[in-house]
């Protein structure tokens, strides 16, 4: 008898530069492996070259983005999960999980999971998310039991989501930094969004460099926030100590280069930021939310602080500046944390566990 392979499909609306696409992609290369495995950008016009270039090494995922008006592409949609015979239903993010529910429900599919990648959503999105988990899908997918323990308490049914946490690819061995002069460099990675909460991460850095005058704070990232970031950074007198870098190709470099990541989010889900800091082997200091309590093991990886209490992280950051011993050590504790909870195997296991329960 022949072993039916189950085909399984991801569907982003686009393929940009941001945390949840970047995890739909390893998802579907780590499926690849166990399932025929479909992946589907609903507009074209979004395609980040990075992202195309991890799907391509995985040659037999299936890829196809699609153009044309909203109707064009709910038909083309809806036309392809038909002629593949499509199975298993992941999606990410708002608009994709209203689309790919609705479509998919329309073509007779049972098995659908959208995705909410984060521990807050605005109001809207959350009504559309709450009703879309409770009345359409066979699960909702989380990234973080912050994110689970609040929507819970927004009407979401506890027993319609599941928590599956971001992974981290290509975990490196840990190697001890290696100074090369006497800079302690601090970095920052994310989208210039209000939910980084770069005014602060600046205030703080602000007060730092007054005490410690051998410090550079690097900032790295793109987005609709950039021109008042650098407004803050000419106000505050910090040209010479930050460096911004936009969207840059050698981010892996520029962590490795670093001795502190420092993360003043208002919120997150689990943070690939910290992720990355973390595979860098740095001492991570972050706010205390979404779940970086289950990233940062408070003065053993690095602090865990107050949302926008300057001083608290002022104090975390100090610590580490005065302290190359104890940045070492948090360092080598956070690559450990890293490969005994996010790795890809993880990862891929509890999606099989999912896809394997519904069958």
């Amino acid at each position: 008898m022949q072993f039916h392979k189950k085909e399984v499909l991801l569907v982003v609306k686009n393929l940009t530069s941001g945390g949840a696409e970047k995890q739909s992609v390893l998802l579907a290369k780590s499926l690849n492996e166990l399932y025929n495995v479909h992946y589907i950008v609903l507009n074209a016009k979004h395609q980040e070259p990075k992202y195309l270039q991890l799907l391509s090494e995985s040659s037999n995922v299936n890829y196809t983005a699609f153009n044309g008006n909203l109707l064009l592409r709910i038909y083309r949609f809806y036309t392809y999960i038909k002629q593949n015979k499509i199975e298993y239903i992941f999606s990410y993010l708002t608009a994709a999980n209203l689309f790919a529910v609705l479509t998919a429900r329309l073509s007779g599919i049972q098995h659908i999971y959208p995705g909410v990648r984060n521990a807050y959503l605005p109001p809207v999105k959350s009504i559309i998310e709450r009703y879309l988990c409770n009345f359409f899908s066979t699960k909702t997918i989380l990234n973080c039991f912050s994110g689970k323990r609040y929507f819970e308490q927004r009407g979401f049914m506890n027993n319609k989501m599941v928590v599956i946490p971001n992974c981290f690819e290509h975990i490196t061995a840990y190697t001890p930094k290696q100074k090369k002069d006497n800079i302690v460099r601090i970095i920052s990675v994310g989208r210039f969004v209000p939910q980084k909460d770069y005014d602060t991460a600046l205030r703080v850095i602000h007060q730092v460099s007054k005490i410690y005058a051998n410090i550079q704070y690097l900032v790295v990232g793109y987005g609709a926030l950039e021109k008042e970031i650098r407004n803050q950074i000419a106000e505050l007198n910090l040209e010479s100590v930050v460096k911004i870098y936009i969207n840059p190709g050698n981010i892996s470099e520029l962590l490795d280069e670093a001795d502190i990541y420092l993360s003043t989010s208002i919120f997150e889900g689990t943070s690939n930021s910290i992720m990355e800091a973390m595979n860098a082997n740095l001492p991570v200091v972050a706010t205390n939310v979404g779940d970086n309590n289950e990233l940062v093991i408070h003065e053993t990886t690095g602090y865990l602080t107050t949302v926008k209490n300057v001083p608290e992280i002022i104090a975390a950051v100090s610590t580490l500046i005065v302290d190359e011993p104890k940045r070492q050590w948090m360092g080598k504790n956070s690559k450990v944390h890293l490969q005994n909870n996010y790795s890809v195997e993880q990862f891929r296991r509890k999606y099989q566990q999912l896809i394997e329960a519904a069958a």
